[in-house]
């Protein structure tokens, strides 16, 4: 019964989330970190999560790991704050468990849609960014299940990869039409470290999962192409 109570309850604050969102161009994903183990090990963690400084919006979070086979994990994980903005990814690899601490490493593809809108201080004039990017990464994870023979786990993530964007800044016209003011297709290294911590049963538990990310060379024009760089999420994990 109590855990039905938690699971409806967060589904209602994920719905409250979710229509309160507002955007930019990227934020931190928190994608679970799974620390698989075995052949058959199968991850589900849903979440919601916040962003900042610039609070883009919260984001709702879905991951999925399975292990079909030993030492072969793969991932697939959504981000999403509203459908204009959105973060799905794809990644597999290998897993290892070295005595009690498990090792994984992934490879993998991510891409996103962002939309966001402003109005300029100096100019009240209206402005769009809207876009895309193509994420290729790889993951490192390293973490334990079951600390102390306790239903606790824990797992730091480090992400890095080749971000390539394409972000268009759409400038309002008082005759009501639009022109193109700015492109912005530069490549950005991405870095991006994450701590997971989950708590409660041998198979359903609590999740808390924590993220920054910092992009190289960001475009010096930031009042538009906003990113945030720390986001930190609750949710609920389930191991099969």
């Amino acid at each position: 019964m109590l855990k039905k109570r938690f699971l409806l309850g967060s589904l209602v604050a994920a719905t409250v989330l979710f229509t309160a969102s507002s955007c930019m161009v990227y934020h931190p994903h928190n994608v679970d970190i799974p620390l698989l183990e075995e052949q058959g090990d199968l991850h589900v963690d849903v979440s919601a999560s916040m962003t900042a400084p610039l609070m883009a919006g919260p984001a709702l979070n879905a991951s999925v790991a399975y292990a079909p086979i030993q030492m072969l994990g793969v991932q697939a994980a959504a981000s999403v704050t509203d459908l204009k903005n959105n973060h799905f990814q794809l990644a597999a690899g290998t897993y290892q468990v070295l005595g009690r601490p498990v090792l994984e490493c992934y490879i993998g593809y991510a891409r996103g849609n962002a939309f966001d809108g402003a109005t300029s201080s100096e100019s009240s004039r209206h402005y769009d960014v809207s876009g895309y990017y193509n994420l290729f990464f790889s993951q490192i994870n390293f973490g334990y299940n079951s600390v102390l023979e306790s239903d606790f786990d824990w797992g730091l993530g480090l992400k890095g990869g080749l971000m390539n964007p394409r972000w268009d800044k759409i400038e309002h016209l008082d005759d009501g039409s639009t022109a193109l003011a700015e492109r912005h297709e530069d490549s950005h290294f991405l870095i991006e470290p994450q701590l997971m911590m989950r708590f409660g049963g041998e198979h359903f538990k609590i999740s808390l999962n924590f993220a920054y990310a910092f992009l190289s060379d960001w475009p010096v024009d930031n009042n538009y192409f906003n990113y945030d760089r720390f986001s930190a999420g609750v949710g609920l994990h389930y191991k099969f």
